[in-house]
Parts: C-alpha cells; structure tokens; sequence
C-alpha cells in the first residue's frame, strides 16, 4: 500500500503525516434521524485507520504498522528517539488507537514506550469544540518526570486541527531532561494544522 508522507512545522523538532484521512467525502442525503451521511471515500491508510478506531477492527493494526515501517525505516532522527509516547486520548474505548500504535512503533525501533506520562483533562475532542473556545492550555498535564536526558518521538493516530500534539509538546517541553521531541501521526483530516 502507498502512503503519501508529508511534513507538518510546529513546537516539535520535526514532524511528519503519514497521509491524507480521506481523499472525497460527498453528502448522500440525512438519514432517518436527521443527521446527514456521506459516501467517503479514504486513503488505503485513512481506511484501516478508520475501521481499527471507529470499527473496533482490531486486526487492522498490524496492517498499519506494516505501512508505517517503511516510512520508519528511512527516517534519520528516529535513530535518536528512546522513547515513544502517545498523544492522549479525551474519548475512552475499549482500547486507545494512539496508544497502540505508538506502543507498537515503540516496539518496532526497539525504544521504550510510556503510555502514562501525559494526561488529557478534557473530555470533548478539539474537533467537537467551537473555534471560539477551543483555546486548550493546560489540559494536558504531565504526570511524571524524566529521569535523565531523554530524547522523544510523540504518535498520534488521526491528526485533526493539531491543537492537543501542540499542547502536549509544550508539556514536554518543560521537562529539562527531554532534549528533542519528534511527531508522527498516521493520518491527517482536512483541518488545518
């Protein structure tokens, strides 16, 4: 499967996308319920990121991982990170797609995983929160930490307006013994970043 990587600029050294979540989505009309359904059409990454979230579909995480290594694999900086965190969660399911993806890249460069140090106090996704509002400093917390020096790389799994991974990077940013912090996220919407 091709994905189509691309880099994002914010508090982070250096930061990339793995691809496009959704290439077309056109409205098909409202429902019996009122609410309005789209034919969406995603990126073959967009699509297993999409059942393995929203469809429970466990067995979609090795797929993604497999598109993922390459990518892994050629990037240089990922030689310095020794550990790799989670951007948290605000919704609770019966698993957390950014944990296990960033546990299974963590396992993959053969680096430490940490699905503990940061926090996420809100309980409503930035994507669920008028603009006006949608100032999030101080949501996330740091619930621990380093020991000594440490260099980061942060995963995400769906990357929407960038506002949580901007908030946890300062986070980070505040621990002295953190020395660089890197982002991945597999997909990206439309929103901007």
């Amino acid at each position: 499967m091709e994905i189509n990587p691309f880099e994002i600029k914010g508090n982070w050294n250096k930061g990339y996308v793995l691809d496009r979540h959704v290439l077309k989505s056109v409205p098909k009309g409202e429902n019996v319920y009122g609410h309005m359904e789209f034919d969406t059409t995603r990126t073959a990454l967009g699509e297993l990121l999409h059942l393995f979230k929203y469809r429970s579909k466990y067995d979609c995480l090795e797929k993604i991982i497999e598109h993922v290594k390459p990518f892994i694999d050629i990037w240089e900086d990922l030689k310095k990170v020794d550990i790799v965190l989670p951007v948290p969660s605000t919704k609770m399911r019966n698993y957390q797609p950014a944990e296990e993806i960033a546990q299974a890249v963590a396992k993959y460069i053969n680096v430490s995983y940490f699905g503990d140090v940061l926090e996420n106090k809100r309980s409503t996704e930035v994507k669920n929160i008028a603009k006006s509002d949608r100032d999030i400093k101080g949501s996330i917390i740091a619930r621990m930490k380093a020991t000594r020096p440490h260099t980061v790389l942060l995963v995400d799994d769906l990357l929407d307006t960038g506002s949580t991974m901007k908030e946890c990077v300062n986070v980070l940013r505040e621990d002295p013994k953190l020395c660089e912090v890197f982002v991945l996220a597999m997909t990206k919407t439309k929103g901007k970043s």
